[in-house]
């Protein structure tokens, strides 16, 4: 079993209105992020858990990328 059996996401702000969600397994910190550019926060995060719930797994929401 991983280390860390949750995704680690969060929400960047790109070109003024979109946002960019981004997310990586616990413990593939290293790899790059599975991303989406979307209109808005909300819609970022809903993303984000509808991947989530879709594997089974937890988020934990950050306020940036790993390692930044």
């Amino acid at each position: 079993m991983p280390l860390r059996s949750k995704l680690l996401a969060w929400v960047e702000p790109q070109n003024g209105q979109e946002v960019l969600a981004a997310f990586v397994g616990g413990a593939a910190t290293k790899r790059a992020p599975a991303t989406q550019l979307c209109a808005s926060s909300a819609e970022a995060r809903k993303w984000v858990e509808d991947e989530a719930a879709a594997i089974g797994l937890p988020v934990e929401w950050l306020t940036a990328a790993p390692g930044s």
